[in-house]
């Protein structure tokens, strides 16, 4: 699944330099398992600041596929588990209790 991934990474990546006015060469789609691939040159993947298993989002519209970096925004769950008990802080005082904020554990 990654290979596949990295082979229409370098689809999208060609799309994206296009763009730009670069020409990049042409490539074939081909069978891979029971997907399809293209394979993308390490020049490209160099160009485009890419390597093995990093993420990506594939979309399609009218007929095009176009390929761009997953926005890494962790989720809660994932924020949670990087606590760790050297990164925790201890409880801090901020003076007497003023009304009901005195909770009973």
């Amino acid at each position: 699944m990654l290979v596949y991934t990295l082979y229409l990474l370098w689809y999208g990546v060609r799309i994206f330099q296009k763009k730009k006015g670069l020409r990049m060469p042409t490539a074939q789609i081909v069978k891979w398992g029971n997907s399809l691939a293209v394979r993308i040159s390490k020049p490209v993947a160099e160009e485009a600041g890419v390597r093995e298993g990093d993420p990506i989002v594939i979309e399609v519209a009218r007929g095009e596929i176009s390929l761009r970096r997953k926005r890494s925004i962790p989720t809660l769950k994932e924020l949670v588990a990087q606590i760790t008990p050297e990164n925790r802080y201890d409880e801090i005082s901020v003076g007497a209790e003023r009304g009901k904020e005195s909770v009973e554990w």
